[in-house]
């Protein structure tokens, strides 16, 4: 096990391509992740092979979540086979060496199906799990039940979805409808990376938060997402406009390890009838489609139900599909009393 010399750039392309490439690889596991919480502290452990391959990776983020204490949080992490539980409690006790002293917790959220006997296992080597004793959606740091759609035809009724015509087949009737009417209306999306087309996303990002009235992140953290990824393929803006080239719908996406990441989206409802948040799918989908991988992430959702406004979007696209629900958080706790003053702040 090593930890990573931020200052070696060689050692931390090595790193980057590493997470980018590994099935298990995750956005949220990549240096310049930690370079965009630049309010987090970041530990980056990783293991190698005899030949001196990287295996193994982990990335830790730290945080003062109970006063005087710190999260470490790997987030969606770790790059890594979690199966695999003596690997996984050595990355932690690695980690634990090497954070501070004042830790209260180092906690992994995966992203591997629940199954009652992984879970068991944890559970008896020592681990907090939160996963189906958490009902509430914002239980959870990370949502645990996600809309996906898998390219190599899983569900039942799925087939393989090897190009544009089988991937529009797989998709509700009522979403191919809602695509090629926009396209009809004169709807283009323009996909890319440039501060422009940020901020085209941001206004509308900002615009939808208002109507649903939720909070939103700062431009500055989306400009600085632009900054990083600026010159990466595996990150992408979506604009859809008008004819009249109005912004009326936006996505941001990912496209590490065997997924797209389908991460923010905005839209402007003044211009709902135009139904630019499909075709901006479509377009996202069509990235996964050509970047050849094996699943689409929607993101979450509250419940698999249809009476869920996001889970009733989401799932049109992907109703071939298996419902995907996730491990969960795997908490290694070091201070029960800070731990349990920290888990306030997820009650329902």
């Amino acid at each position: 096990m090593a930890v990573l010399d931020l200052t070696d750039s060689q050692q931390v392309e090595k790193y980057h391509q590493f997470v980018a490439n590994s099935p298990y690889g995750q956005v949220t596991q990549d240096p310049k992740w930690g370079e965009l919480k630049a309010n987090w502290g970041h530990l980056y452990l990783y293991r190698e092979n005899e030949a001196g391959e990287i295996t193994a990776a982990m990335a830790v983020l730290t945080v003062e979540a109970v006063s005087g204490k710190l999260l470490a949080y790997c987030p969606k992490g770790p790059v890594a086979d979690v199966h695999d539980l003596d690997l996984i409690q050595s990355l932690v006790e690695e980690a634990k060496e090497n954070l501070p002293e004042n830790v209260f917790l180092i906690r992994m959220d995966p992203e591997v199906m629940y199954d009652e006997v992984l879970d068991a296992k944890y559970q008896k080597a020592g681990f907090t799990t939160r996963n189906k004793n958490i009902t509430y959606m914002h239980g959870n740091i990370q949502p645990r039940k996600n809309v996906v759609l898998f390219y190599d035809g899983r569900g039942e009724d799925a087939k393989v979805i090897e190009n544009e015509e089988d991937l529009m087949l797989h998709l509700k009737g009522k979403h191919r409808n809602a695509i090629r009417r926009s396209i009809r209306d004169g709807v283009t999306v323009e996909a890319g990376r440039s501060l422009d087309l940020m901020k085209d996303f941001f206004e509308l990002y900002k615009s939808m938060a208002a109507v649903h009235e939720i909070t939103y992140r700062p431009f500055a953290y989306f400009e600085r997402m632009q900054e990083l990824w600026a010159d990466s393929e595996l990150f992408k803006i979506f604009v859809a406009k008008n004819d009249e080239g109005t912004p009326i719908a936006a996505g941001i996406g990912f496209a590490y390890g065997d997924k797209i990441w389908y991460m923010y989206a905005g839209s402007n409802k003044e211009y709902r009838h135009l139904q630019g948040p499909y075709q901006i799918q479509w377009e996202m989908l069509k990235w996964g489609l050509q970047a050849k991988k094996v699943r689409y992430d929607f993101g979450g959702v509250g419940e698999f139900s249809p009476e869920d406004g996001l889970y009733k979007f989401k799932h049109g696209f992907a109703y071939h599909d298996p419902q995907v629900e996730y491990i969960g958080e795997l908490d290694w706790v070091l201070d029960q009393e800070a731990y349990d003053k920290y888990l306030e702040g997820f009650a329902e």
